[in-house]
Parts: structure tokens; C-alpha cells; sequence
């Protein structure tokens, strides 16, 4: 989750540089607002599931560490018209300004990675309930160059190639329910054109 805070404070200090042509006002920001803007993303940072597991075939194997974690974000031409639109010269109050644009307008997304091996892929399309946890599985685009050619985090993740799937259900069942672990889930996960049978710890954060 760490890191994907990151990534979306990375995403809205780079609107935010983009921007400050629009808010000629505004003072150079400070490593300071920096961090103050980060603080108040932690408060739009709700985990949801996550956990480790390993995929098996007759003849191969993957390991899997993943999460997924419930998102508020804001459109980035919000951003920009908040900032442009201030009168005044103090980030605080434009971070004031964005937060309440946050509570009141933003759109409530579930984000989500996984690590598969060693490589960290996105979780997209994601569906959770209390007992099931479905979604796609994207390589992680180049940010920079979507940024480059005025694409959005979101359609530069939308855009990206789809290299698999994953499909995990609770184990309940009645006759094992007593001894069984609850946090034992099982699915499957397809990946690079092969179906792996996926046995995962889970842990939910409802």
C-alpha cells in the first residue's frame, strides 16, 4: 500500500507541477507541503484484502503477493481548476481546497497490485465481496511517457497490456468449516497464457 501512495502522490504533485503555470500566486511548493499533501492522501488510503499465495501446475509454480485497497481520487482537470481558480498564495489553503473537492466530489475506486515472482503487476477490473476477490492483471505503464503525451494515470492504466486474471473464493466448507483456516483462499490465477491452480493466505480489512 506504501507504494501506492506513492504513486498517487507522485500523480497529483505532477498535476499539481503541471499546473502552477495556471496559479502564478503560488510560491514555489516546499518539501513540507510536500509531505503535508501526502499526510492528508493517507486519510483517502482504505486497505480492503490482501495476501500471499502460490500458483501451481503439473509442472510449474509462481508465488503471489497482492493487495487491494479502496482509493478516493480526484480528476486531474479538478485539480487544475482548483488551482487556478485560488486567490490565494498559501498551498495550505489549496490543499484545504483539494481536500474538500476530495470529501464531496471524488469517486471512491479500488486499486490493487500484485507481485508475482519478482515483478509487480496492476490489479484492474477488481470485484470483492466478503468471501470472493476477482480481477485483471496489467503491466505497470510508463507514467512518465503517458504524462509526456497528456494521458491520464487512469487511461495510461487502462491501456496497459492484460496479461492475465485472477479468481479467489473463501474455503467454507460446512464439513471442514471447524478445523478449516479461515484465511485459506483459493482460485485461479491465469498468467502469461497458463492456468495456475492459486492457493493464498487472505487478509481482510472490512
Amino acid at each position: 500500500m506504501k507504494k501506492m501512495l506513492a504513486l498517487v502522490l507522485i500523480v497529483l504533485m505532477v498535476s499539481v507541477s503541471a499546473y502552477i503555470v495556471y496559479a502564478r500566486k503560488l510560491p514555489s511548493i516546499t518539501g513540507n507541503q510536500r509531505t503535508a499533501f501526502k499526510t492528508m492522501l493517507k486519510n483517502y488510503f482504505h486497505p480492503v484484502l490482501h495476501g500471499y499465495g502460490i500458483g501451481f501446475t503439473a509442472d510449474t509454480y509462481v508465488t503471489a503477493k497482492w493487495h487491494i485497497t479502496n482509493v478516493r481520487i480526484l480528476a486531474t482537470n479538478r485539480i487544475k481548476n482548483i488551482i487556478s481558480g485560488s486567490n490565494t498564495t498559501d498551498w495550505s489553503q489549496v490543499r484545504a481546497e483539494i481536500q474538500n473537492a476530495l470529501q464531496d466530489e471524488g469517486t471512491l475506486i479500488k486499486k490493487g497490485r500484485i507481485r508475482i515472482g519478482k515483478t509487480n503487476y496492476l490489479l484492474t477490473n477488481i470485484e470483492v465481496s466478503n468471501s470472493t476477490a476477482s480481477a485483471d492483471i496489467k503491466t505497470i505503464p510508463n507514467y512518465t511517457a503517458c504524462k509526456k503525451v497528456n494521458t491520464s494515470a487512469e487511461d495510461c492504466e487502462n491501456n496497459s497490456e492484460k496479461v492475465g486474471d485472477i479468481t479467489v473464493t473463501k474455503k467454507t466448507n460446512a464439513i471442514e468449516e471447524a478445523t478449516a483456516d479461515p484465511r485459506v483462499w483459493g482460485g485461479i490465477l491465469n498468467f502469461n497464457n497458463i492456468e495456475y491452480t492459486f492457493v493464498t493466505f487472505a487478509y481482510p480489512r472490512w
